[in-house]
């Protein structure tokens, strides 16, 4: 991802900001410009839009604690034009890597057609340079030409300055994963922020924030509070424990790779850390937690807005499961083994917290990590092709595996990503 600026001078914008930021912008994503379009009338093909930078620079400044605190949100750079054309590109941060994504996408007034570039990842450091040289160019430009106290220049000054502050920097993010402006944070989100860091912490914390939605804060925090302080035998997992100490995290991870493809490798380092065939087929949460050294194992009641809690030391790990108290005991069951194994999997690939959640959150690194484990670890693809090749269809695959349909279904749309992945892994052990 880059940004090509062709300053233009004495530009016959009135506004004075407008003036002094005119360019012929490109927007580069995977080394394809987002910025070419096509003008219908004319059939003629044009490699830059003529905009001012000031706009765009505002609104990135503006939103940068939510782009880059919160969890499945994309950001269109479309809401920055004010009047200007600007191509559909979408930016999306899921904790790890950055994703920019152009669309094609057309106006009536102005009569322009952008083409459709392809996807690309960056990590978070070259997504924050890029993005903040642009903003720090726009500003330069209008400190050159005697613009003070822009908006653009203004806001940049804030967030340059919480980036400089470790602990600035981490409440604004926190913010952010709210969607909420950390230099106007209410003071009732200030002390959400403050009672829900003293439970977690980095990207776990981040998750909770950007999860709670519509959920009642109180509740999620005396649930999580409640579950920390539980002693009992029923969540206490000894064995998942010392088989995930067995396996060397840094060999899940690929820099720059999607964190759905450590959640693929963690199912298959785990199943054979703890000698589970591939083949065989864990079709109850009591037996999963047996093996897991939890013979006693019971889901507990919960609140809406957390599917399970891990909580995790030196010497432990525990998982609280949020019974499932609707829907048939089948379907029932199923969610609670899925979200059981969806926190395994946040055990196996996340070393990096003493608590941490599983919730709705889909992009997310570690939600999407663990849903990636959960799938493989419960539904293996290769005993789902196994299947698929004797005959059976995704209902009966899924009663044998005992999930959803739709995890048969998702599995095998994702068997190449699957391969590749544990692929992967296998050229770096």
């Amino acid at each position: 991802m880059r940004f090509s600026t062709e300053w233009i001078d004495e530009a016959p914008n009135a506004s004075a900001e407008e003036r002094a930021t005119l360019c012929r912008l490109r927007l580069f994503a995977a080394d394809e410009n987002a910025c070419v379009f096509v003008d219908p009338a004319s059939s003629k093909v044009f490699d830059h839009v003529t905009v001012p930078a000031v706009h765009l620079a505002e609104g990135l400044a503006t939103d940068w604690w939510s782009i880059f605190g919160g969890r499945d949100r994309e950001h269109p750079i479309r809401r920055y034009r004010t009047g200007f054309a600007l191509p559909d590109v979408r930016f999306a941060f899921d904790g790890s890597t950055f994703e920019v994504r152009g669309d094609q996408s057309s106006y009536d007034n102005p009569n322009v057609k952008f083409l459709r570039v392809d996807s690309e990842t960056v990590s978070r450091e070259a997504a924050e340079t890029t993005l903040a040289a642009f903003v720090e160019d726009a500003v330069a430009r209008l400190a050159g030409a005697g613009v003070s106290n822009s908006e653009a220049g203004l806001r940049w000054s804030r967030v340059s300055a919480s980036l400089a502050d470790p602990d600035e920097r981490a409440f604004c993010e926190a913010a952010g994963a709210l969607d909420a402006d950390p230099y106007a944070t209410s003071e009732v989100d200030a002390r959400f922020i403050e009672q829900a860091a003293g439970l977690f912490s980095g990207e776990a914390l981040i998750e909770f924030l950007a999860g709670v939605g519509n959920a009642g804060r109180a509740d999620l925090l005396g649930w999580v509070r409640s579950a920390r302080t539980r002693v009992g035998e029923q969540s206490r997992l000894p064995e998942l424990h010392a088989a995930a100490k067995r396996i060397d995290a840094g060999s899940l991870r690929v820099p720059g790779e999607r964190s759905w493809a450590t959640g693929y490798r963690a199912a298959r380092a785990l199943r054979g850390a703890m000698d589970i065939p591939s083949h065989e087929r864990l079709t109850s949460l009591a037996g999963i937690a047996g093996r897991m050294g939890c013979p006693t194992y019971a889901p507990t009641p919960g609140v809406a807005g957390i599917a399970a809690l891990v909580t995790r030391d030196d010497e432990d790990v525990r998982i609280h499961v949020r019974r499932c108290d609707v829907g048939n005991g089948d379907w029932a069951s199923q969610a609670e083994r899925f979200a059981f194994a969806r926190a395994v999997g946040d055990v196996v690939c996340f070393r990096d917290a003493r608590c941490s959640v599983v919730n709705g959150l889909r992009s997310a690194e570690r939600q999407a990590a663990g849903r990636a484990f959960a799938a493989e670890f419960l539904a293996p693809i290769d005993g789902i092709l196994d299947m698929r090749d004797g005959g059976c269809d995704d209902d009966e695959i899924a009663g044998a595996f005992h999930v959803s349909p739709q995890v048969v279904a998702h599995q095998f749309e994702n068997r190449e990503r699957i391969r590749v992945a544990c692929a992967a892994a296998g050229s770096r052990t």
